[in-house]
């Protein structure tokens, strides 16, 4: 995890990006890498975020790349079988927080859930 941190502190900033269609994430993550960031979180708003997870990953495997909103045990899998580095979740939701530390995968909740 500490080489995560580190690796987000370098970079500065990950763009949190939510893609309709898949075939939008290799343009996107070539544009970002041109403009000098490599990195980006996909989140799963949208039934794109696998594939395209999956496709950035294949492409710029260099990139540092996230799932974001991550609410299920099913999601993060799916994420992770993708290519995902870290795991994102809105808020603190222990199922996803357990079932990411039991696989050894980094996994960043949210700090504030309201309700």
């Amino acid at each position: 995890m500490e080489e995560l941190i580190e690796k987000i502190s370098k970079t500065g900033i990950v763009p949190v990006v939510k893609l309709d269609k898949a075939e939008y994430a290799i343009p996107l993550s070539n544009a970002l890498k041109k403009g000098g960031l490599c990195c980006a979180e996909v989140t799963f708003r949208t039934s794109a975020a696998e594939e395209a997870i999956r496709l950035i990953h294949k492409t710029h495997p260099d990139f540092l790349l996230a799932a974001g909103t991550v609410l299920n045990t099913s999601q993060a899998d799916k994420a992770m079988a993708a290519g995902a580095a870290f795991i994102v979740s809105p808020g603190f939701n222990p199922q996803v927080v357990k079932h990411c530390i039991n696989k050894g995968y980094p996994v960043i909740p949210g700090v504030c859930t309201p309700s």
